[in-house]
């Protein structure tokens, strides 16, 4: 059985901010931080240029803030939950150097596998999330991924797709061009990188 490992952003990282502006999803791996291979280690997480400042400026803009990935090295036996959690409190430090007090929460699969209803691109992290977190609804807000999955997860949720070109977002980008993802394309906005997107906020 597959499930879904939450980490709520608390502790120095507090939910203060208003509840009034949608919520942006995140993908991490290729839009926060660069992912040659799998991340698992804090050394291993190098930040994408100004990706740490996006989230940054997306949360003194009042914005919620949940980053929502897949992590499927742990249901292959490559590392652990404890490992990617020592990857996130990394991230969280990082983040609030950068400038960024609070994220709403973190939500990861431990699998990548189409019968593991927690696995994007199915739905059942962010219907956990919105459960568990009721000021959080996606269908007003954002998804930001660099894959197909991660547009096709954002259309379901009815969150709005959000394509960066960081990660494998310029492959993506060239199969959107695909007939099959033609009505995906049109609902989708893409921008070079997570701080652009952000920069487009008002």
């Amino acid at each position: 059985m597959f499930n879904v490992l939450e980490y709520n952003a608390t502790s120095s990282f507090t939910k203060s901010y208003s509840t009034y502006k949608p919520v942006i999803g995140i993908g991490r791996d290729g839009i926060i931080n660069h992912c040659d291979d799998y991340v698992y280690r804090p050394e291993m997480f190098r930040p994408i240029a100004k990706s740490l400042e996006a989230v940054a400026l997306m949360r003194s803009k009042g914005y919620k803030i949940v980053i929502v990935h897949n992590q499927p090295g742990i249901s292959k036996g490559l590392f652990s939950s404890q490992d990617v959690d020592s990857v996130h409190q990394y991230m969280l430090k990082l983040l609030g150097e950068a400038g960024c007090p609070s994220i709403d929460a973190i939500y990861y699969s431990t699998s990548n596998l189409k019968e593991d209803d927690y696995a994007i691109p199915n739905t059942g992290m962010f219907k956990r999330c919105e459960r568990e977190n009721p000021h959080i609804d996606f269908s007003k807000g954002w998804y930001v991924g660099d894959c197909i999955n991660d547009l096709k997860v954002a259309q379901k949720i009815s969150s709005k797709p959000i394509l960066v070109r960081t990660g494998k977002g310029n492959e993506t980008e060239t199969n959107l061009n695909k007939f099959s993802y033609k009505e995906l394309k049109k609902k989708t906005e893409i921008f070079n990188s997570l701080y652009d997107f952000a920069n487009s906020l008002t």
